[in-house]
């Protein structure tokens, strides 16, 4: 179905082209037969409107018969149509100028009665159908390759969301399995403190299932879910552990990924506090500066050499938080992995800071 803004344009282009052929008319015949400007107009209106009301059917035509490597037996449609159109235009708009002759009294006209008006006429009109259909190709063209980048771009965030459910799906049994087994190691010594960390698993789990289809979670809710763990590590460690945080009030809006925090907490207490026999320091800042989040979590642990680990950040929570980064942030993020000189480990982290989605993930995803 054709659009009402379709026949707006058409009504515009054409008669912005009956503006200008008036005038040219008007300047032309004024010496040889006097004619007024508004006579001159209309007789160019006459022509004009009949190609406004053709250029949209004609539009959909080309679109509805588009030519391409397929579909070119249907070129002989596109000839006929336009060797046909401009002999019907012709006729109609000879009975439109006769009318407005006897209305002016212009009538018995000779630059409006001779032979070669009607063939000078066809040829243009040929040509004004031509390129109507050609331009109706180009439309056509044209949408075709917008639906194409708009389906494109649905399926790579249709990906994208796929592979983060892919990357949070790998964390969340990774942190399941390591609380589970501290659990365990405490079931028979400590059974209260144990039961303590299944009931705070529990909401752990629950929040975690809330939030399984979120992407981003403002700061202040990654920090009460992180919160929850770390009572669970300080009912296994007890004074063995203690924590320092420095939250920026200003930061506590900024969107971050759901599990963001927890793999890099877990990380520094195993490999870090863990390792130590009278336990250490753990340290959460975050705070705004100017349009990037900063965010550092670090220990005071023996550090990766000195407890005989691998090379840093080369564990799957590490890893994992690596990949949703690049994944959601691309180059827009910093993540930065160093060994301190009092010892332990600092996570730095650095992403845009913002309290919305961006706009393109909402189009793209309404």
């Amino acid at each position: 179905m054709l659009s009402g803004r379709v026949w707006l344009s058409a009504l515009l282009v054409w008669t912005s082209v009956a503006a200008l052929t008036a005038v040219v008319r008007y300047a032309y015949y004024f010496e040889r037969h006097h004619i007024d400007w508004w006579p001159s107009l209309f007789y160019s209106l006459s022509d004009a409107l009949l190609w406004a009301l053709a250029t949209p059917p004609l539009l959909a035509f080309g679109a509805a018969l588009r030519l391409d490597r397929e579909t070119w037996p249907r070129l002989p449609l596109h000839l006929a149509l336009a060797i046909v159109l401009p002999v019907l235009h012709w006729l109609l708009a000879r009975a439109a100028t006769r009318a407005l002759e006897r209305a002016f009294g212009h009538a018995g006209w000779e630059w409006e009665l001779t032979r070669s008006e009607f063939v000078a006429g066809y040829l243009l009109g040929l040509l004004i159908a031509a390129q109507i259909l050609a331009v109706s190709q180009g439309l056509a063209f044209h949408s075709e390759s917008r639906a194409r980048a708009l389906r494109e771009s649905r399926l790579e965030a249709d990906l994208a969301r796929a592979q983060l459910q892919l990357l949070r799906a790998q964390l969340e049994p990774h942190f399941l399995f390591n609380t589970l087994h501290a659990i365990a190691t405490l079931m028979h010594a400590n059974p209260a403190a144990a039961e303590r960390m299944l009931v705070l698993l529990s909401d752990l789990l629950r929040r975690a299932l809330r939030e399984r289809d979120e992407h981003e979670v403002p700061l202040r809710e990654e920090l009460e879910f992180l919160d929850r763990y770390i009572e669970i590590e300080q009912v296994r460690f007890r004074e063995r552990l203690v924590v320092e945080r420095e939250i920026g009030a200003d930061s506590l809006e900024a969107l971050v990924p759901p599990l963001l925090l927890h793999p890099l907490v877990e990380n520094a207490i195993r490999h870090g506090l863990a390792r130590k026999v009278e336990g250490g320091c753990l340290g959460i800042r975050a705070r705004r500066e100017e349009d990037r989040l900063e965010l550092r979590i670090w220990d005071d642990g023996p550090g990766p050499a000195a407890a005989g680990d691998g090379p840093p950040g080369s564990g799957i929570g590490l890893s994992t938080t690596r990949a949703r980064l690049e994944q959601l942030y691309g180059d827009g993020h910093r993540f930065e992995l160093r060994c301190r000189p009092a010892g332990g480990v600092e996570v730095a982290l650095s992403l845009p800071f913002r309290t919305q989605p961006p706009a393109s993930r909402l189009e793209v995803e309404g």
